[in-house]
């Protein structure tokens, strides 16, 4: 939580810019051939293309709006069962004196004057909430990011998989500005595509500590809760609130490794897409065409830490390892 709010305050001012420069600001219809099919009403390819830029980004904001409303209800919901579990416990032991606080904290005072616990409580209560709001928001925002990226490359890949169509309904027909015009557009897509991947690579550099922490984190976490559900009642009231909080650090984990294979499988669709029906075009096309293939071939990977990139192999690697963690602490207290 540390690093993760660390990242966001650190970098914010970037953050507005990426926000700025990818979501609110679309990139997309800067592209010559974007404004130019916009103002359009026939063509059926050209229309298709024109509403998957429309659709697309209406889509994008949908489900992260959607996505966010549920985030924020789970974390929500965890940090109201850590702070009702201890109120529970105290309520059903009886115990005047007792003095539980909703997260494991240290503090350097006694907790046995009921104004200094209130006190305590309070802070953790605010402490939690306030949680909720940063830490959802945050990667909510990284994820509004990799899917622009994501939705950029789809709709690059349409483009260049109908080039001849949408160039023959641009100029009616296969004229004598043909070919010059599918090269015109080819080379729109390259620029385009070297924006996005500056844009992806400078995203990278400064979400990376927040990605490596999450998936250490959450080893740890999904570790820890799982002891606590094989050594706890499992169906008491107390335990529910490891149930929630593993499945959420499970599906935000998911998430990120499916944006980042997502990211790569776009990738290579549109590698495939731009050395489609190459054999009609004239050579400087081709030439064109081998470079941006070259370009391509890099692909834009996210990577966590040296050459692990956040994908579904580093998910199955973060499930294995979290077992493997759990069975080593479980044998230690089997020995104990």
């Amino acid at each position: 939580m540390t690093i993760s709010i660390g990242v966001c305050l650190l970098f914010r001012n970037k953050f507005r810019v990426f926000l700025g420069e990818m979501a609110f600001k679309d990139e997309m219809v800067k592209m010559p051939l974007i404004e130019f099919i916009l103002k359009l009403e026939n063509g059926k390819k050209l229309m298709e293309l024109k509403n998957l830029v429309i659709e697309s980004q209406e889509t994008l904001f949908k489900y992260t709006r959607l996505l966010l409303k549920c985030y924020v209800t789970s974390v929500w919901l965890v940090a109201t069962l850590y702070l009702c579990s201890p109120i529970y416990e105290m309520i059903v032991k009886g115990d005047s004196s007792l003095r539980l606080l909703a997260f494991d904290m240290w503090f350097p005072w006694s907790l046995d004057n009921p104004v200094v616990y209130c006190a305590s409580f309070i802070f953790h209560a605010y402490a939690g909430y306030l949680c909720c709001v940063a830490y959802p928001g945050l990667q909510l925002t990284i994820i509004l990011l990799l899917g622009q990226v994501i939705r950029q490359l789809r709709i690059l890949t349409f483009i260049l998989k109908n080039l001849p169509e949408l160039v023959t309904e641009i100029v009616k027909g296969k004229g004598d500005q043909w070919q010059m015009y599918c090269t015109a557009v080819l080379v729109q897509c390259i620029d385009h595509y070297i924006k996005l991947k500056r844009f992806s690579n400078r995203l990278n550099v400064i979400c990376q500590p927040f990605y490596l922490t999450l998936i250490l984190v959450a080893i740890m976490l999904v570790c820890m809760c799982s002891v606590k559900i094989a050594i706890s009642d499992k169906l008491s009231p107390d335990t529910i609130k490891y149930y929630v909080h593993e499945f959420c650090f499970i599906m935000v984990v998911l998430m990120f490794c499916l944006l980042g294979q997502q990211v790569d499988i776009e990738c290579a669709d549109l590698e495939l897409a731009v050395t489609e029906k190459w054999y009609i075009f004239d050579k400087n096309h081709k030439m064109d065409v081998r470079i941006f293939k070259t370009a391509l071939s890099q692909r834009m990977p996210i990577f966590i830490f040296g050459s692990i990139t956040l994908s579904l192999p580093t998910f199955t690697w973060f499930i294995k390892n979290g077992m493997s963690f759990f069975t080593l602490v479980m044998s230690v207290l089997e020995g104990i």
